[in-house]
């Protein structure tokens, strides 16, 4: 397994069988690797999760690494993110977080994609107390 600046784990229409793998992953990444992280994830009742970091559970979902920067960069345009605009202007912001095998072995740093407030608020948010995002 290789975790680079090109590793994100994904917990809903990214995920192999979701929505946007084809478009966006499928053959762009490696092998797609089963884990988890700590946090809660929400349903944004638009036909996407919303994700929280905190200590309280676990989200699952799949660890990637992308094969090309430019691959990789295409999800902040999906996921509503520009580092260059204020957190008022973003429906998600980009952050690291530590990833876990499924069987809590510690993997390494990786990019993840957080909910902000106003989503969670404007969307009305309600958390999943599986943690997982049915594909």
């Amino acid at each position: 397994m290789n975790i680079s600046d090109l590793s994100v784990f994904v917990y809903g229409t990214l995920k192999p069988g979701g929505r946007y793998w084809p478009k966006f992953c499928e053959g762009k990444v490696d092998e797609p690797i089963p884990a988890r992280v700590k946090g809660q994830l929400y349903d944004m009742h638009l036909g996407f999760p919303g994700f929280r970091l905190d200590d309280e559970g676990w989200t699952y979902g799949h660890l990637l690494t992308f094969k090309t920067e430019e691959d990789f960069l295409r999800l902040d345009y999906l996921e509503g993110y520009d580092p260059d605009r204020p957190y008022s202007k973003n429906e998600y912001i980009r952050k690291r977080a530590q990833v876990y095998s499924t069987q809590g072995k510690p993997l390494g740093e990786v990019w993840i994609y957080e909910i902000t407030d106003h989503m969670m608020e404007d969307c009305q948010a309600t958390r999943i107390p599986s943690g997982n995002w049915k594909v």
